[in-house]
């Protein structure tokens, strides 16, 4: 059994989903501290150091503003930190450095939010500069999708990578991916990875600060 965090407000069918395959969660609650419409995103509080590593908690933000807010929020696979670099938590620095990870500077604070690692060398993003910065590096593959189509309760719209994570073989959204207009492409790019996408057609896709497996 493993634990998964995801927002309170995730989807009652991701929630009796994840428990039915076994998994304890961990429901992130409401935290004025992040901001408003964000205060239980998970990817504002913690970030998982690789497939392997620890999983960091960064302690409330100096502000609930942004970028004060999204320290926490990078993408770390083994072998790689993704984020704005000049605002990322001291924490993710250290524990990257100490293992080699090679830095990937981005101009989006909400990293993780924006970009969904679908295994250490594979991504879809909707922020083009985080694409661009991706895809200069051989190594890496990226699924551009378009922007919007994600819902955020307060905002005009979400990111994909906030209404998702990985889970063990499955790559998690909260919501019906299938009226993503880049849903056939979405799912060929798991599915060629050895991952299975997993969605719930009674609920619009929304961003909850990620699923993130402790």
């Amino acid at each position: 059994m493993s634990r998964v965090a995801l927002s309170h407000l995730a989807s009652p069918s991701l929630r009796a989903y994840l428990r039915s395959a076994g998994h304890d969660l961990h429901l992130v609650r409401d935290d004025p501290r992040y901001g408003p419409g964000v205060e239980s995103h998970g990817d504002l509080r913690f970030c998982k150091i690789g497939a392997d590593g620890p999983v960091l908690a960064g302690g409330a933000p100096p502000s609930p503003a942004y970028p004060d807010n999204a320290a926490m929020c990078a993408v770390v696979t083994r072998g790689f930190l993704i984020h704005r670099l000049d605002i990322t938590h001291p924490a993710i620095l250290r524990a990257c450095r100490e293992r080699g990870f090679r830095e990937i500077h981005v101009r989006q604070g909400y990293t993780r939010c924006s970009c969904l690692p679908v295994d250490d060398r594979s991504f879809i993003t909707c922020d083009a500069g985080i694409g661009a910065a991706l895809s200069r590096i051989p190594e890496l593959s990226v699924l551009p999708v378009q922007a919007g189509h994600v819902l955020l309760p307060g905002f005009d719209t979400g990111f994909l990578g906030g209404a998702a994570g990985r889970v063990d073989g499955e790559i998690v959204f909260d919501g019906d991916l299938s009226a993503h207009p880049d849903f056939q492409r979405i799912c060929a790019f798991i599915r060629e990875r050895g991952l299975t996408p997993r969605y719930f057609p009674d609920h619009k896709l929304t961003d909850i600060g990620s699923v993130i497996q402790l």
